[in-house]
């Protein structure tokens, strides 16, 4: 297919800044990788060339699309994520401002585990609402680019404060970044380091930044730190499909960057590809009642398909079976695959009667954003035996492995982590300066066995034989024998996976660290969807995806929108929400439904008990209400 006028006049632009909005299904992605294909034509240097985008997949969608277009087996041109790019910056300067190449990525997770250490360490009782409270707070002022000051303003008592600043200067000292720290110090690196600054502004001339509305203030300040230089920045996003504010992103990045720079060329996608006149109609009537909404056009060449379907049921559970015999009917009698449907709602819990009633009909499913294999216990296990080696300074790390050894809780792990940051020595040396005193033998044993399994020499550029190796010496496989009856085999299962995916790393220079970095920048919108099998997703997951047939289901008041997103700034959240529903009937290509319920069966003191509901004023606002 050849690209439309305003895509041509978008993939030519050359030099200067450039902003490309465009509607869903536009071929934004295919603009992007024929501008890189441009730019490498005129004579620029793959390298010259950064490419920005939100997901591992879609930078991995990228490249292998770019390759196959210059018949290439790989380029060396960055493409990829802000957080990605952020970690190869820390990696190569990283020394300049106290950084070792080495450092270990904190996920939420371990952020609001090693506050709680901290916690412990000053002698506060800290627990995971307050830690939840001051990670929200240290994230929010680096992703902002606040003021330091902003922590105490935010965090109402001294102690929590004291714990924040205590986190910082930790992390800093453990050679540990976690997500904001990512983007926030590789900024402040640049800043105050004119010679590094010079040396990356001039290897990323020309800029390509997809999902702008998707940045937040420090992701945006980065774009523009990185190009100020030459301003070759160019720019694609829809304000409309700005979905994560609770994230921090800033749809009014896209309109700062036009203030910023009056000589910015503008181009637009209009032309949807992807969906039928129906659903078209129905999301651009929708979207028109957002005073932030761009006038654009929105318009398709697709031919004509079936009328968008609004279907009212009595409760969740009759909602829930009509979807199962309706998908039954698609399969059996339309010709459809279970993988071409997806059932999209605005709260997770809302797939539960969706499943219960799949599994009725015998119709497979899989739930987008439950738990994945990263997230169970052999896993993360062995990670952290991996993540230890690596980085002795690592906490977090360093508290799982205690699980697996006698003796130790958390008063011997606060005075080892205490004598680790007091005297400025790593984990394992504190251990053996414990095993030489007077301690109890099952304390000593153990931080015997810590020195000892971590004392070897192990070859980090081989990390599937390090978990190999780490395995063997912790006995494992013996643990998980005496703690699980039920599941070993699959437990043992998923330890050989994962030492095979490590596999992939071997030969390779700090091969460890590289495989460590890969697993820590995984998001859940990178979860593969399995063959042949309905997808069930919130609509937030949904963003990027799209699917030949689409349920959108509980589209009520109270739910979408919902309630909780009106407590606060009711004007700003509602049209957030009304763009959320808009991302969900943009994700449908040939068949749109939406159903909502005239009741909600609840559990409570009485049993089941039926509360009325009523339809949300996103329907009657899109045409598919009239009364």
């Amino acid at each position: 297919m050849e690209l439309n006028k305003y895509q041509v006049e978008a993939v030519n632009h050359f030099n200067g800044p450039c902003l490309v909005t465009s509607v869903p299904g536009s071929g934004k992605t295919r603009v992007l990788v024929e501008r890189v294909i441009r730019l490498i034509d005129r004579g620029i240097d793959p390298e010259n060339i950064l490419c920005l985008t939100f997901t591992n997949k879609a930078a991995n969608e990228m490249k292998l699309r770019v390759c196959d277009r210059l018949q290439l087996q790989g380029i060396d041109s960055y493409i990829g994520t802000f957080h990605a790019l952020c970690v190869n910056l820390l990696r190569q300067y990283g020394e300049e401002i106290g950084f070792s190449s080495n450092f270990n990525i904190l996920d939420d997770k371990d952020q609001k585990d090693l506050i709680l250490q901290t916690g412990r360490m000053k002698g506060y009782e800290i627990d995971r609402v307050k830690a939840a409270v001051i990670a929200s707070a240290v994230n929010y002022d680096r992703d902002q680019m606040e003021d330091f000051d902003y922590i105490s303003d935010t965090l109402d008592s001294f102690e929590l404060t004291d714990v924040a600043e205590t986190y910082l200067e930790v992390i800093r000292q453990r050679n540990l970044i976690d997500f904001s720290g990512l983007i926030y110090n590789t900024i402040k690196m640049i800043e105050d380091n004119e010679k590094i600054k010079e040396e990356i502004q001039e290897k990323f001339k020309y800029i390509l930044v997809d999902e702008t509305q998707d940045t937040n203030v420090s992701q945006y300040y980065l774009v523009n730190l990185l190009g100020e230089k030459l301003n070759n920045i160019m720019l694609i996003g829809d304000a409309d499909q700005s979905i994560f504010k609770f994230r921090g992103a800033r749809y009014q990045n896209i309109q700062s960057f036009l203030d910023q720079h009056s000589d910015c060329k503008m181009v637009s996608l209009s032309k949807n590809y992807r969906s039928t006149p129906q659903i078209v109609k129905v999301a651009d009537k929708l979207i028109k009642n957002n005073k932030s909404h761009i006038d654009i056009v929105f318009e398709t060449d697709n031919r004509n398909g079936e009328k968008v379907k609004c279907v009212c049921h009595e409760d969740q559970v009759r909602e829930a079976s009509w979807i199962a015999r309706r998908i039954e009917r698609l399969i059996y009698e339309g010709g459809w695959e279970p993988s071409d449907m997806a059932i999209l709602y605005r709260m997770n819990k809302m797939s539960e009667p969706v499943e219960q009633a799949l599994s009725i009909k015998g119709i497979k499913y899989e739930v987008i954003g439950s738990r994945n294999f990263y997230d169970r216990k052999e896993v993360k296990d062995c990670l952290c035996m991996l993540k230890f080696l690596v980085n002795k300074y690592d906490g977090i790390a360093f508290h799982r492995l205690c699980g697996l050894l006698k003796g130790v809780g958390d008063v011997t792990i606060g005075k080892i982590e205490n004598r680790s940051h007091t005297e400025n020595i790593d984990i394992v040396e504190a251990c053996r300066e414990m095993a030489n005193e007077r301690i109890s033998v099952s304390v000593k044993q153990s931080c015997q066995k810590i020195c000892d399994i971590y004392d070897k020499n192990f070859d980090l550029s081989n990390p599937a034989r390090c978990i190999d190796s780490l395995v063997n010496d912790f006995n494992y496989t013996d643990h998980l024998e005496k703690k699980f009856d039920k599941n070993l085999l699959n437990r043992k299962e998923n330890m050989q996976q994962l030492i095979d995916s490590a596999g992939l790393f071997a030969g390779q220079e700090n091969g460890a660290e590289k495989y460590l970095q890969q697993i820590s920048l995984m998001s859940a919108s990178d979860k593969d969807i399995e063959d042949n099998k309905v997808t069930l997703m919130s609509l937030h997951a949904s963003k990027g995806l799209e699917f030949p047939i689409v349920f959108i289901i509980g589209v009520e008041h109270n739910i979408l929108p919902h309630s909780m997103a009106l407590e606060e700034d009711r004007y700003a959240n509602l049209e957030e929400e009304r763009r959320l529903f808009y991302v969900g009937i943009t994700r449908a290509e040939k068949l749109l439904h939406v159903t909502w319920c005239k009741n909600r069966l609840k559990y409570g003191r009485n049993g089941m008990t039926k509360y009325p509901t009523y339809h949300s004023r996103f329907l009657k606002e899109c045409g598919l209400i009239e009364k």
